[in-house]
Protein backbone atom coordinates (compact mmCIF):
# COMPACT_ATOMS: atom_id res chain seq x y z
CA UNK A 1 0.00 0.00 0.00
CA UNK A 2 1.13 3.58 -0.75
CA UNK A 3 0.15 6.90 2.01
CA UNK A 4 0.87 10.16 0.37
CA UNK A 5 0.08 12.73 2.33
CA UNK A 6 -2.05 15.64 0.59
CA UNK A 7 -2.27 19.36 1.56
CA UNK A 8 -5.03 20.93 0.48
CA UNK A 9 -8.98 20.63 0.41
CA UNK A 10 -9.76 16.84 -0.18
CA UNK A 11 -12.11 17.58 -3.27
CA UNK A 12 -8.87 18.17 -4.86
CA UNK A 13 -7.76 14.59 -3.86
CA UNK A 14 -7.45 12.20 -7.25
CA UNK A 15 -8.73 9.83 -4.98
CA UNK A 16 -11.92 7.07 -6.24
CA UNK A 17 -13.09 7.34 -2.26
CA UNK A 18 -13.38 11.00 -0.02
CA UNK A 19 -14.44 10.85 3.30
CA UNK A 20 -15.59 13.41 5.41
CA UNK A 21 -15.44 13.59 9.19
CA UNK A 22 -18.47 14.15 10.25
CA UNK A 23 -20.96 13.74 13.29
CA UNK A 24 -23.71 11.74 13.80
CA UNK A 25 -26.44 13.75 12.03
CA UNK A 26 -24.12 13.34 8.97
CA UNK A 27 -23.64 17.44 8.65
CA UNK A 28 -22.22 18.99 5.65
CA UNK A 29 -22.37 22.47 7.36
CA UNK A 30 -18.57 22.57 7.47
CA UNK A 31 -14.92 21.45 7.46
CA UNK A 32 -14.62 18.48 4.80
CA UNK A 33 -18.59 18.39 4.66
CA UNK A 34 -18.72 21.89 3.51
CA UNK A 35 -16.64 21.53 0.53
CA UNK A 36 -17.86 18.06 -0.72
CA UNK A 37 -21.87 19.92 -0.79
CA UNK A 38 -20.60 23.34 -2.29
CA UNK A 39 -18.03 21.54 -4.76
CA UNK A 40 -19.93 18.08 -5.37
CA UNK A 41 -24.22 19.29 -4.93
CA UNK A 42 -26.43 19.05 -2.63
CA UNK A 43 -27.29 15.82 -3.96
CA UNK A 44 -25.00 14.81 -1.40
CA UNK A 45 -26.90 16.38 1.42
CA UNK A 46 -29.76 14.54 0.24
CA UNK A 47 -28.37 11.38 0.18
CA UNK A 48 -27.11 12.17 4.02
CA UNK A 49 -30.53 13.15 5.36
CA UNK A 50 -32.16 9.88 3.66
CA UNK A 51 -29.99 8.22 5.61
CA UNK A 52 -30.03 9.92 9.05
CA UNK A 53 -33.72 9.37 8.61
CA UNK A 54 -33.62 5.61 8.04
CA UNK A 55 -31.82 5.78 11.53
CA UNK A 56 -34.16 7.98 13.26
CA UNK A 57 -34.89 5.60 15.53
CA UNK A 58 -31.53 3.94 16.57
CA UNK A 59 -29.15 6.74 15.76
CA UNK A 60 -25.68 6.85 13.54
CA UNK A 61 -22.59 5.39 15.85
CA UNK A 62 -19.79 6.96 16.25
CA UNK A 63 -17.30 5.36 13.75
CA UNK A 64 -19.50 4.47 11.55
CA UNK A 65 -19.11 4.94 8.17
CA UNK A 66 -22.22 5.68 5.46
CA UNK A 67 -21.78 5.77 1.72
CA UNK A 68 -23.14 8.55 -0.89
CA UNK A 69 -22.75 9.03 -4.61
CA UNK A 70 -20.16 11.72 -5.09
CA UNK A 71 -22.57 14.19 -7.10
CA UNK A 72 -20.72 16.33 -9.05
CA UNK A 73 -17.53 15.86 -7.75
CA UNK A 74 -14.66 13.34 -10.04
CA UNK A 75 -14.58 11.08 -7.14
CA UNK A 76 -16.43 7.63 -7.59
CA UNK A 77 -18.21 7.95 -3.84
CA UNK A 78 -18.27 9.66 -0.81
CA UNK A 79 -17.87 7.63 2.66
CA UNK A 80 -19.10 10.07 5.63
CA UNK A 81 -17.58 9.00 8.58
CA UNK A 82 -19.04 9.89 11.91
CA UNK A 83 -15.89 10.90 13.72
CA UNK A 84 -17.96 11.97 17.04
CA UNK A 85 -20.52 11.03 19.09
CA UNK A 86 -23.90 12.95 19.90
CA UNK A 87 -21.66 15.00 22.50
CA UNK A 88 -18.95 16.34 19.69
CA UNK A 89 -16.42 14.29 21.21
CA UNK A 90 -13.81 11.86 19.44
CA UNK A 91 -11.64 8.87 20.66
CA UNK A 92 -8.64 6.74 19.48
CA UNK A 93 -11.25 4.07 19.04
CA UNK A 94 -13.86 6.09 17.41
CA UNK A 95 -10.86 7.53 14.89
CA UNK A 96 -10.22 3.45 14.59
CA UNK A 97 -13.36 2.34 13.49
CA UNK A 98 -13.74 5.85 11.47
CA UNK A 99 -10.50 4.24 9.14
CA UNK A 100 -11.94 0.53 9.29
CA UNK A 101 -15.27 1.12 8.41
CA UNK A 102 -14.18 3.58 5.50
CA UNK A 103 -11.73 1.31 4.23
CA UNK A 104 -14.55 -1.89 3.81
CA UNK A 105 -16.92 0.34 2.13
CA UNK A 106 -14.09 1.19 -0.19
CA UNK A 107 -12.89 -2.26 -0.52
CA UNK A 108 -16.93 -3.01 -1.09
CA UNK A 109 -17.19 -0.47 -3.74
CA UNK A 110 -13.37 -1.85 -5.62
CA UNK A 111 -11.81 1.60 -4.65
CA UNK A 112 -8.36 1.41 -5.34
CA UNK A 113 -7.73 5.09 -3.80
CA UNK A 114 -8.68 6.57 -0.88
CA UNK A 115 -8.70 10.17 0.70
CA UNK A 116 -8.89 10.52 4.27
CA UNK A 117 -8.86 13.75 6.31
CA UNK A 118 -7.28 13.76 9.64
CA UNK A 119 -11.11 12.46 11.43
CA UNK A 120 -12.33 14.38 15.03
CA UNK A 121 -9.57 16.89 15.03
CA UNK A 122 -12.28 19.75 13.79
CA UNK A 123 -15.70 20.05 14.84
CA UNK A 124 -14.27 16.82 17.86
CA UNK A 125 -11.24 19.07 18.35
CA UNK A 126 -9.25 15.71 19.24
CA UNK A 127 -5.50 16.56 19.23
CA UNK A 128 -3.99 16.53 15.40
CA UNK A 129 -0.40 14.40 16.25
CA UNK A 130 -2.77 11.73 18.24
CA UNK A 131 -5.48 11.68 15.35
CA UNK A 132 -2.39 11.24 12.52
CA UNK A 133 -1.18 8.45 14.87
CA UNK A 134 -3.96 6.58 15.23
CA UNK A 135 -4.86 6.94 11.77
CA UNK A 136 -1.35 5.84 10.02
CA UNK A 137 -1.31 2.82 12.69
CA UNK A 138 -5.09 1.20 11.69
CA UNK A 139 -3.90 1.73 8.27
CA UNK A 140 -0.54 0.16 8.51
CA UNK A 141 -2.88 -2.83 10.74
CA UNK A 142 -5.96 -3.27 8.59
CA UNK A 143 -6.13 -5.60 5.43
CA UNK A 144 -7.64 -4.10 2.54
CA UNK A 145 -7.38 -4.05 -1.34
CA UNK A 146 -7.16 -0.21 -1.25
CA UNK A 147 -3.83 0.14 -2.92
CA UNK A 148 -3.10 4.13 -1.93
CA UNK A 149 -4.30 5.94 1.10
CA UNK A 150 -4.15 10.14 0.71
CA UNK A 151 -3.85 11.27 4.39
CA UNK A 152 -5.36 14.77 3.61
CA UNK A 153 -4.00 17.90 5.52
CA UNK A 154 -5.91 21.04 5.20
CA UNK A 155 -3.35 23.18 7.38
CA UNK A 156 -0.25 23.43 5.25
CA UNK A 157 2.17 24.08 8.37
CA UNK A 158 0.83 20.55 9.73
CA UNK A 159 2.06 18.75 7.41
CA UNK A 160 5.83 18.12 8.29
CA UNK A 161 4.67 17.37 11.38
CA UNK A 162 2.16 15.33 10.19
CA UNK A 163 4.76 13.41 7.44
CA UNK A 164 6.85 12.81 10.15
CA UNK A 165 4.20 10.52 12.45
CA UNK A 166 3.14 8.74 9.16
CA UNK A 167 7.25 7.84 8.44
CA UNK A 168 7.65 6.37 11.85
CA UNK A 169 4.59 4.07 11.54
CA UNK A 170 5.69 3.25 8.08
CA UNK A 171 9.68 3.21 8.36
CA UNK A 172 10.36 1.32 5.06
CA UNK A 173 7.66 2.76 3.14
CA UNK A 174 7.87 5.78 1.28
CA UNK A 175 5.75 8.32 1.83
CA UNK A 176 5.31 11.01 -0.70
CA UNK A 177 3.58 14.54 -0.36
CA UNK A 178 1.23 16.36 -3.22
CA UNK A 179 -0.43 19.86 -2.73
CA UNK A 180 -3.75 20.96 -4.12
CA UNK A 181 -4.51 24.06 -5.80
CA UNK A 182 -6.19 25.94 -2.20
CA UNK A 183 -3.30 24.94 -0.14
CA UNK A 184 -1.12 26.81 -2.60
CA UNK A 185 -3.22 29.66 -2.70
CA UNK A 186 -3.44 29.88 1.12
CA UNK A 187 0.64 29.14 1.04
CA UNK A 188 0.76 32.49 -1.25
CA UNK A 189 -1.55 34.43 0.36
CA UNK A 190 -0.07 34.29 3.68
CA UNK A 191 3.38 34.25 2.56
CA UNK A 192 2.91 37.47 1.40
CA UNK A 193 0.80 39.13 3.91
CA UNK A 194 3.82 37.76 6.38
Amino acid sequence: MRISMFAGDICDVPAEALCTSTNPRLSLAMGTGGSVRGRGGYEILRECEAIVDAAAARGLPAGSAHQTSAGELAAKMIIHCVASDAGHRSSPGIIRDCVKNALALADAAGCETIAMPLFGTGHARFKFDDAVRVMAETIRDQATDVRRVFIVIFDDERVDDAMRIVRSVFPNAEVDLQRGPASEETSSMWGAEW
